[in-house]
């Protein structure tokens, strides 16, 4: 197949894209979901095939946004205790407003978890499964098949999954009992151990 000009058009689907791009799967779809990205000239059962020369121009043409410096994935911690600084330079904005949790919050613990939908509570105990431990919105996604098609930006995904997270804060009285920071590629996660404990007595009572 050639193009009009009468090149060989050389096709190039997310997996030959992600190479491309130097990057995940999952940050290649968000990168073609933009409005400046190359737009596909076909999809198959497999997905997107795009013109490679469109998505090679592109990849050599990006040029990082100003804004939040880069942060290094390797000096970020993989888990936090619960004295670690960073819970308190977290991104939740007013989830985080009112009482913290104390141990003797069954009652509350309960209320905020049943105000959740089926989905929300599947995602929260996977955070709290770990405690501690970031967990970004693409593994969420991911362990949880909430992208199935690649097609949409997946912390718009998550976020949509989460939003009963307000009325179960309002049903308990208590802020989120998590916390997220924002990263280059969406977010991260995660619960702090005391909380978890908390949840973990509170639903098995």
């Amino acid at each position: 197949m050639n193009k009009p000009d009468g090149r060989p058009l050389r096709l190039a689907g997310i997996a030959e894209a992600a190479a491309i791009y130097q990057a995940d799967k999952s940050q290649t779809r968000r990168l073609l979901a933009r409005d400046d990205a190359p737009q596909p000239i076909d999809t198959i059962a497999a997905g997107p095939i795009y013109d490679r020369e469109d998505l090679e121009h592109h990849a050599a043409a990006r040029t990082r946004k100003p804004g939040r410096p880069k942060k290094d994935k390797e000096q970020l911690p993989m888990y936090l205790n619960d004295a670690h600084p960073m819970w308190d330079t977290h991104d939740g904005g007013p989830g985080h407003d009112g009482p913290d949790w104390k141990a003797g919050d069954h009652a509350q613990a309960v209320a905020y978890y049943q105000a959740l939908s089926k989905p929300a509570q599947e995602i929260f105990d996977y955070l709290r499964a770990t405690p501690g431990r970031l967990v970004s919105c693409d593994e969420i996604v991911e362990r949880f098949n909430l992208n199935p098609d690649g097609t949409k930006n997946n912390p718009n995904v998550l976020a949509g999954y989460m939003n009963t997270t307000g009325r179960a804060r309002k049903e308990s009285g208590r802020r989120f009992p998590f916390h997220w920071w924002e990263a280059e590629d969406g977010a991260n996660y995660a619960v702090k151990q005391s909380v978890a404990d908390l949840f973990n007595a509170a639903l098995e009572a």
